[in-house]
């Protein structure tokens, strides 16, 4: 009978060890697949995240962190109060503020989903001003962010080497021969969504301040 007892018990315990691991185990997979999405492709990942929040975020809270707002985008972005690129930890991230959590997740996505849409032939920017910033990749290997304006293009240098620089708008010497979007991955966080450069100004590179940003 003591025997007896004696394996029960054992055997109760390991079930509920075994049980304890599976929930855990389980937890974490749901966490992963509702916050965290894979696109592109093996040589081009993409990483979007979706965070849920029930703060309602404004500018001011997006500087707090580190953020240093620019300029506005050019291209028009239905519903969002906030539309602007910047730079975080030295590489440029572009922040879409919305009214609403719902909005960032509808409109927001879609907008961010075409700012970062490469072609899978070469993983270039679509042709005509669909995207908002550019990043040239010349023969000689130097670079250049471009915004798109409905005049004759402007570009900024590459300041995303030189993020505290305010520079100047100049027209592109020379045409960009190959045009790749400047953002990469992209998360939402509540009512905001930000698009970010890959580090170190790595286009197809992932991007550490969209993967640690919530």
């Amino acid at each position: 009978m003591n025997r007896f007892l004696l394996i029960s018990r054992v055997q109760l315990l390991l079930i509920s060890a075994m049980l304890i691991v599976m929930v855990a185990v389980a937890c974490g997979s749901a966490e992963d697949e509702s916050l965290v999405a894979s696109g592109g492709d093996d040589t081009t990942p993409q990483r979007v995240r979706i965070i849920e929040s029930t703060q309602i975020f404004t500018e001011d809270d997006i500087k707090a962190i580190g953020w240093k707002g620019q300029r506005d985008f050019q291209l028009d972005y239905p519903e969002a109060t906030t539309f602007k690129w910047g730079y975080l930890n030295q590489t440029e991230v572009g922040v879409l503020i919305y009214a609403s959590a719902e909005d960032a997740k509808t409109l927001g996505v879609a907008a961010a989903d075409d700012q970062t849409f490469r072609r899978a032939s070469d993983n270039q920017a679509r042709d005509g001003d669909f995207t908002d910033r550019i990043s040239c990749r010349r023969p000689v290997g130097s670079s250049a962010v471009k915004a798109n304006s409905g005049s004759p293009s402007k570009s900024f240098s590459a300041s995303y080497l030189e993020p505290n620089s305010d520079g100047s708008d100049e027209v592109l010497a020379a045409t960009c021969t190959t045009r790749f979007p400047t953002y990469n991955d992209y998360t939402v966080v509540g009512n905001v969504v930000f698009m970010c450069e890959g580090d170190d100004g790595n286009l197809l590179d992932p991007s550490t301040n969209c993967a640690k940003v919530s």
